[in-house]
């Protein structure tokens, strides 16, 4: 895999794990809400299972994107 399609992979990897964790936070806290408009799948205990069973993944990417960053940054034009 070359460097961009690296980037893009870890990129959409963190989108996906921000928005199941934000969902699965929210399913902690309003959780009647959350579990009506999933159709009774997500409910309190497997929202906190998920939250905290993602917590070390979500952090994992995220250094990993701040790494990138930092190693290969945007070549600018000028």
């Amino acid at each position: 895999m070359d460097r961009k399609t690296t980037k893009k992979a870890v990129h959409i990897i963190l989108m996906i794990l921000i928005v199941v964790v934000i969902v699965s936070g929210l399913g902690i806290t309003y959780y009647r809400s959350i579990e009506y408009i999933t159709g009774g799948l997500l409910d309190k205990t497997l929202s906190f299972q998920l939250h905290t069973l993602l917590f070390l993944p979500f952090l994992l990417v995220l250094l990993v994107h701040l790494f990138f960053s930092w190693l290969w940054p945007k070549k600018r034009s000028g």
